[in-house]
């Protein structure tokens, strides 16, 4: 008994001279994360991943909180103007210059990742201003799906696409070259990669300015009012018109990839990079990792979603959620690198575009965009007095006039 109650003291000593020191050594910060409600299989995986993160981060816990995707954003901004606000979460890409703007975000403190890691395009949907706002988790792109029954070998530039959909429906006047986008904010969003294509730019931020509508966008707006010719909306308006053998090609994202081998397996069908004009460009969306500015564990949060984003397991978090990997060195361990189609995806993930980090560019995509989109292209108008218009209207929308 001696023994024992001298050890005890000596630890009761050692602990008292230990001092403030040691207890925050060993005190536990907690990350509430917000994600989107994932499934129950993603769901255990997600937890386990966080596991292995707390396993090499002792002193660290992951809360984390899922969020039916259609509540998300209105359910975090409630939070964050009250209480209970997470520590960091999703934000999809078109909110960073929105909650950035409001002063909700933290800015990613110099060193925590190496930015030629990523995909600059989706490292660019995390800049707002010049300022690195957030971490790139998992984002996705658009390619050319082409029939092959109708198409052997796939274009690869604007000039070949003409061709390829004069030459179907020339030879079979009841397909459509391709089903083009329309005005709608579908559309607006992959325009932007046709005008990066052609070598031209959306806005020029430091001088407040719209070039949209400048001779790239004229020429990526012109394109598709070329292809309408070839491709009639009576026969495209068809509902999944390129699923059903109606047009040879369309536009459009990987989630197709796995809708149409499950709901039209008939379809030959094939993938390839969008055609270009003069250089390799697609949109791109997704979703980022920020940390908010009301977080009470910014340090580890920080340290999360670096891990999440690693080169060791981007990959693995983005084949639980059935996304792609944004950095570069984990896409080519991406459980999708081995699906021919999907890889196409993460080749053109290489050469996608972010939006402009504008608060109100929604609102210039999906109203104004989309309406010159509808007159350039399917209107009377000319894609060039259709964009002119449009941008007098971004101007406004933006602030800028």
């Amino acid at each position: 008994m001696r023994m024992a109650a001298a050890l005890f003291a000596v630890a009761l000593a050692a602990t008292a001279c230990g001092g403030e020191g040691a207890q925050e050594a060993t005190a536990t910060r907690t990350v509430d994360f917000w994600y989107y409600q994932p499934t129950p299989d993603q769901a255990v995986k997600v937890k386990q991943l966080a596991k292995d993160f707390e396993s090499a981060n002792p002193g660290i816990k992951i809360k984390l909180t899922e969020i039916p995707k259609d509540d998300y954003n209105t359910k975090l901004a409630t939070a964050l103007n009250g209480s209970g606000a997470p520590d960091a979460g999703y934000l999809d890409q078109p909110q960073m210059a929105r909650f950035a703007g409001g002063g909700q975000l933290a800015e990613v403190p110099a060193g925590t990742i190496e930015e030629a890691d990523y995909y600059p395009g989706a490292l660019g949907t995390n800049k707002v201003a010049g300022k690195l706002m957030g971490i790139p988790l998992q984002q996705t792109t658009v390619v050319l799906f082409y029939n092959k029954k109708y198409i052997q070998t796939p274009p690869t530039t604007w000039a070949e696409l003409i061709a390829a959909s004069e030459k179907v429906h020339r030879e079979h006047p009841n397909v459509a070259g391709v089903s083009l986008p329309k005005g709608d904010g579908f559309g607006a969003w992959i325009f932007p990669a046709f005008v990066a294509s052609a070598g031209g730019t959306m806005v020029d931020e430091a001088a407040k300015k719209i070039t949209f509508n400048g001779p790239q966008g004229q020429e990526a707006l012109g394109l598709w009012r070329t292809l309408l010719t070839s491709s009639p909306r009576k026969i495209t308006n068809t509902d999944q018109a390129f699923q059903k053998g109606l047009a040879a090609m369309t536009f459009s994202g990987p989630w197709d990839v796995l809708g149409i081998r499950e709901q039209f397996p008939q379809l030959k069908f094939g993938v390839s990079l969008l055609p270009k004009k003069l250089e390799e460009a697609s949109t791109i969306g997704g979703d980022n990792g920020v940390v908010f500015s009301k977080a009470d564990n910014p340090d580890a949060a920080w340290k999360w979603l670096k891990f999440l984003s690693s080169a060791e397991h981007n990959a693995q978090y983005a084949d639980i959620t059935g996304n792609f990997p944004v950095n570069k060195k984990a896409a080519a361990t991406s459980a999708l690198a081995g699906d021919p189609d999907m890889k196409i995806v993460i080749q053109q993930l290489e050469s996608a575009r972010p939006r402009p980090a504008l608060t109100e560019w929604i609102k210039v995509n999906d109203d104004v965009l989309a309406k010159a989109i509808e007159e350039g292209v399917d209107g009377d108008t000319s894609p060039a007095e259709a964009l002119n218009a449009a941008a007098t209207r971004a101007t406004k929308v933006l602030g800028w006039s």
